[in-house]
């Protein structure tokens, strides 16, 4: 029988993540954490996290209040569709709307799962609805326009703040 040479399978865990290691990796492949890093480089990581950290907070607010929008434009796009059903006996006016409203409720949920595909699709769904609005009657694009630069300035925050998200 021929000796085998044995291999180095000597391995420990990162410190922060609890990924395993090779023993002679000075950094962790998985968070980057520098397990054989001077002082200097550790305190680096744990600034950048701590700043990471911070930031993905600030964009969770900023997600939240977008998705607090779609919420209210939900709530909003129905109240519409009552009131111009009950005012013009409109069946499609009210069945449009309240398809928008279950839309924009849906897309309100979703931004827990995927924010950014949320919030993009409700911005597009929004924007669209709008231009939609003024192909049939021109003057709706002056009805409203602080509100409607508002719900575009929320939304696109929203969208600039998911996309700044890193998981």
């Amino acid at each position: 029988m021929e000796d085998v040479p044995s291999i180095n399978t000597q391995e420990t865990s990162c410190t922060i993540c609890k990924t395993s290691m090779d023993l002679e990796d000075i950094y962790c492949s998985e968070c980057g954490y520098p397990e054989k890093g001077t002082e200097r480089e550790i305190a680096l990581f744990h600034a950048r996290r701590a700043m990471q950290k911070n930031q993905n907070m600030d964009a969770g607010k900023k997600i939240r209040s977008a998705r607090n929008i779609l919420y209210v434009m939900a709530g909003i796009v129905l109240v519409i569709g009552f009131f111009g059903f009950f005012q013009s006996q409109d069946v499609g006016v009210l069945i449009t709307n309240a398809i928008l409203g279950i839309i924009y409720l849906l897309l309100g949920a979703w931004t827990s799962k995927k924010p950014l595909a949320a919030l993009l699709l409700g911005l597009f769904l929004y924007l669209t609805t709008i231009i939609i609005s003024a192909i049939f009657d021109p003057s709706t694009i002056l009805r409203g326009i602080i509100l409607k630069i508002i719900i575009t300035v929320y939304l696109g925050v929203g969208v600039y703040s998911a996309s700044s998200i890193k998981k």
